[in-house]
């Protein structure tokens, strides 16, 4: 299946005629197996809505379902703007190798070349790190850096971000091993505007998405309304800006745009010459550069290779998304939903096997939807929590009346109050912090409950605190118990 990253936003709107490319035609979706197979993960998954485009040869087909926006009944259309998330990562790729054409740099060169401030260690030593292990996510930095990003109400800057990475201590040797890295491509985003004299965004704008004529995508533009659990319903959230960062994920467009990138990927446009030969080097990584991943795939240039089929899946809060390009077999595919759910991956995979092969591997679908399980989870343990609370509340107003009823001795209570203090204080420190261990078990650090609540369900934040409570309630109980039993004597 597929690896998920959580990413970032920025953007400039953009009006300018569209080249020339290949007529649209839905007969390509028409397939009745596929049609039933994603209906029925719908039903099962309840995205708000889901929006799917393919080029195939000369074909280029859309199909969509369900609401941009539930309180509007506003359906989904090609021209919905949603949030592609880490499948922004090709275009922050792609600018470097424009760049490499230019003459301007070379995916062989040290960062440091162009950051003079550049210095990380591993075990103590300087390292060089070059641009192709950033592109690689092989650099050594962790992805645990991403929940650094500056907490404010105003969108930090490229060169804010990428100063997370001075002076960091790597967590292995640079080239050595694959670890997905956000923040790798938020350096990559400001070493672009640093080489090319003008922000990320607007270099992307005019050297890549107003050539191939996505005139509805960009940075910082409106998206529809996103997304995202909340007590199992999808209620509406608008992920604030500071989590949104460009050369990560901060790409906002349309199935009808993506489309036309997806021709693009696969050559079926009329573009610059700088901009063909970028794409074509973007699919390609010297042997000496490979780290597999497992299973023989491997990762470079914002896009995941296996089988020579390239692919990235993005994630922001509120968004979902798959780009697939096979060129052997002239296929491309998007897939997106305006929420954080599986639905957009078993849509744009399961065609993919279809086209590919006529069948779908249903076994590969069998996959716990994540921010739906951990909403699931949390309200378990909400529901949990609110019940002890009522029974600790229950017994603290009738503590009085039971301890008249049997009398107790207060060296007994005593021990009794320690015991129970020594037990409940450490769970209630414990519960406390567990947001912040459960991230940094699944390798992004220790983040701040804000960061916590822009990736988690609030339900998650909640349920803890709901079970914090009720323990607390716990240690007050045990001390008026004490103390009733102290004033009796």
């Amino acid at each position: 299946m597929i690896m998920r990253a959580i990413a970032g936003t920025l953007a400039l709107p953009i009006l300018i005629a569209a080249p020339l490319h290949t007529s649209a035609s839905d007969a390509i979706l028409d397939n009745a197996v596929w049609n039933a197979f994603v209906e029925e993960k719908i039903e099962k998954d309840n995205p708000p809505g889901l929006a799917v485009a393919v080029v195939k040869g000369a074909e280029t087909g859309y199909k969509n379902w369900g609401y941009a926006n539930i309180g509007e009944q506003a359906p989904v259309t090609e021209e919905i703007v949603f949030g592609i998330g880490s499948c922004s990562k090709a275009f922050a790729a792609l600018s470097i190798f424009l760049l490499q054409e230019d003459d301007k740099l070379s995916i062989e060169d040290s960062v440091s070349d162009y950051l003079p401030w550049w210095n990380v260690t591993w075990n103590g030593q300087p390292q060089d790190t070059k641009l192709w292990q950033l592109l690689e996510h092989c650099s050594g930095i962790p992805n645990a850096t991403m929940m650094q990003y500056p907490v404010s109400d105003s969108v930090p800057s490229n060169e804010e971000i990428a100063h997370i990475a001075e002076n960091i201590d790597l967590v292995y040797e640079p080239g050595t091993q694959f670890e997905y890295c956000n923040l790798g491509y938020n350096i990559l985003a400001y070493i672009t505007e640093t080489v090319s004299g003008v922000p990320f965004e607007e270099y992307v704008t005019n050297e890549i998405l107003l050539p191939i004529g996505m005139t509805h995508s960009g940075y910082h533009i409106p998206t529809t309304q996103g997304y995202r659990w909340f007590f199992r319903k999808l209620l509406p959230y608008d992920e604030p800006e500071f989590a949104l960062t460009s050369g990560d994920g901060g790409l906002r467009s349309t199935s009808k745009d993506m489309a036309l990138w997806l021709e693009a990927q696969l050559g079926h446009l009329e573009l610059p010459d700088k901009l063909t030969n970028a794409i074509a080097a973007s699919h390609e990584i010297p042997d000496a550069h490979k780290i597999d991943m497992g299973g023989g795939m491997v990762y470079y240039n914002g896009w995941m290779d296996s089988d020579d089929c390239l692919f990235h899946t993005g994630t922001n809060a509120n968004f979902s998304s798959l780009v697939l390009i096979d060129k052997k077999r002239d296929i491309g595919i998007f897939s997106v939903s305006n929420a954080w759910i599986n639905t957009a991956d078993y849509a744009g995979n399961s065609l993919y096997q279809t086209l590919r092969s006529g069948k779908i591997n249903r076994q590969q679908f069998d996959v716990l939807d994540p921010l739906s399980t951990v909403d699931k989870v949390s309200t378990c343990i909400t529901a949990i929590g609110m019940a002890g609370i009522l029974l600790t509340l229950a017994l603290v107003f009738t503590q009085k009346k039971r301890l008249a009823k049997k009398p107790r001795t207060l060296a007994k209570e005593k021990r009794k109050l320690c015991i129970r203090c020594c037990l409940l204080m450490p769970l209630l420190v414990l519960t406390l912090l567990l947001p912040k261990l459960t991230l940094w078990a699944a390798g992004y650090g220790f983040a701040s409950c804000r960061m916590i609540g822009v990736w988690f369900p609030y339900s998650f934040l909640i349920a803890f605190a709901v079970l914090s409570l009720m323990i607390l309630l716990m240690i007050v109980s045990a001390f008026t118990r004490y103390f009733a039993v102290k004033r009796i004597q």
